[in-house]
């Protein structure tokens, strides 16, 4: 990775390790965190960087014979029909529970405009609304905005936390996708839940992601073949180009192009919460 392709993402990129070498990291974080926490998860989208992590974690966990910890979805409604083919078919394959966080409050209350009247919600959400700073009356229905994520993602996974008592969640959060993950390591304690972030891939480049999934010929989400390169929402995830992700111009454009640059310019915010 040269000088310019780092200015230009903004955030911290290791471009002096090999593959291997960062693979065999990875283990080494997955193997440490499994032997010391009790209740592990991994966070799985069904995209790139997590399915990587979990093949990650699966391979650990055959070494050292160990049952798979399940994985965590959080669904907020809104995601592509092919996701969710991909977790039935895939944890049905590699043999792991699949385990949904959703927060059905927010969900039940969307009306025909797709709003989302506070007043409607529990005194929970009201007070998670409050907690970021909303003070509005009502809010789309989507993860564009403060508001909308915290409540449809980060609120819906530490109540699945807390119910499942969770100590340890695998993510596939890396250094270099922005300036808010860039400053991330290894073993991250949080609390409200209490629990670690175990984040093995933070020194893999999105170029190195792919090469570990062909290499490995891991299961690839349909709309990275169509030009996505970041998938999450239907309505704000778009393709970056009409060439597959893995052919794109890794290295001198944004990954993130094609999601909200709304929800991307609050990330630090978001995190300071509890999002990945």
């Amino acid at each position: 990775m040269n000088l310019e392709a780092e200015s230009m993402v903004g955030s911290r990129i290791e471009g002096g390790l090999s593959l291997d070498a960062k693979e065999k990291i990875a283990s080494v974080v997955i193997e440490d965190a499994l032997k010391r926490f009790k209740r592990p998860t991994v966070v799985w989208s069904a995209g790139k960087d997590s399915t990587v992590v979990l093949d990650l974690v699966l391979k650990v966990c055959k070494k050292l014979k160990i049952s798979n910890p399940p994985a965590l979805f959080i669904d907020h409604g809104q995601h592509y029909d092919e996701t969710l083919k991909m977790l039935t078919e895939i944890s049905n394959k590699w043999n792991f529970k699949m385990i949904y966080a959703k927060n059905e409050d927010v969900l039940k209350n969307v009306d025909k405009n797709g709003k989302i009247k506070v007043s409607s919600l529990s005194k929970k959400n009201q007070e998670e609304a409050r907690r970021i700073g909303f003070t509005g009356k009502e809010f789309d229905y989507g993860l564009e905005t403060e508001v909308g994520n915290h409540l449809l993602k980060t609120v819906a996974m530490n109540e699945t936390i807390e119910k499942y008592r969770f100590d340890a969640l695998f993510t596939g959060v890396r250094w270099d996708e922005n300036e808010a993950r860039s400053r991330e390591v290894f073993i991250s304690p949080r609390i409200n839940p209490a629990h670690v972030r175990v984040q093995p891939i933070l020194p893999f480049t999105e170029r190195n992601v792919w090469e570990y999934i062909f290499k490995y010929k891991l299961p690839i989400h349909p709309l990275y073949k169509q030009g996505y390169r970041s998938i999450d929402g239907k309505f704000d995830s778009k393709k970056t180009s009409d060439i597959p992700a893995w052919e794109q111009d890794l290295e001198h454009t944004k990954e993130r192009a094609g999601r909200s640059q709304d929800k991307e310019g609050v990330m630090e915010k978001l995190r300071l919460f509890g999002y990945m």
